[in-house]
C-alpha cells in the first residue's frame, strides 16, 4: 500500500444517531429493549464476548409493518430490520438500578446482563462490558442512566 497520490472524493454520511439492523433469525426484539449486534444481526444484549452494544431498540424498519411483531427471518427478502437509537440516549427516572445508587455514584459505569433495562446495575460482578454511566441521582429509586454509543462501548471494551 502507498500513500494517496491523487485527489479522491469519498461519498460520506453524517451520523444521525439512529440506525436500522437486520434482526437475527427467529429472534423477537421489542421496543425499549437494549440491543446488540451478534454476528452482524440485531439481538438481545447479553454482555457476551460476541456482543457489541448498539443502543435502545425503537421499533420497526425495513420489512416489518408498523406495529407488527419484530421477528428476524434471514431467509426473507428483504430481511426484517429494527430501528435502534445509538446516539447515547439518557434513560430517565429508572426505578430499579441495582448496586445501591447514591449521589456519590453519579458518573460510575453501569452494566446489564440482559436486554431488560430493569436489570441495569452499578455492580460489576461477572459483567465486564459497561453500557453507560449513571448520570443523575434523585433518590435510590429515581436515577438517570446515559447509554454509550456503539463507539463508546467498544472503546471501553478495549481499554
Amino acid at each position: 500500500m502507498a500513500d494517496a497520490s491523487a485527489r479522491t472524493i469519498q461519498k460520506t454520511q453524517t451520523r444521525s444517531g439512529y440506525n436500522a439492523y437486520p434482526i437475527a433469525n427467529t429472534i423477537e426484539v421489542f421496543e425499549g429493549m437494549l440491543g446488540s449486534l451478534e454476528g452482524g444481526y440485531l439481538n438481545h444484549w447479553a454482555d457476551g464476548a460476541n456482543d457489541v452494544f448498539v443502543g435502545l431498540v425503537l421499533g420497526d424498519a425495513l420489512g416489518i409493518s408498523p406495529g407488527a411483531t419484530l421477528t428476524g427471518d434471514t431467509g426473507a427478502s428483504p430481511i426484517p430490520e429494527a430501528r435502534v437509537d445509538e446516539s447515547g440516549v439518557t434513560l430517565m427516572h429508572l426505578a430499579s438500578v441495582a448496586g445501591t445508587p447514591t449521589q456519590a455514584k453519579v458518573g460510575d459505569l453501569v452494566y446489564c446482563a440482559t436486554s431488560n433495562t430493569d436489570d441495569i446495575t452499578l455492580t460489576i460482578g461477572a459483567l465486564n462490558h459497561p453500557i453507560g454511566y449513571m448520570s443523575k441521582f434523585r433518590s435510590a429509586t429515581d436515577v438517570d442512566v446515559t447509554l454509550f454509543t456503539p463507539a463508546e462501548m467498544l472503546a471501553q471494551a478495549t481499554a
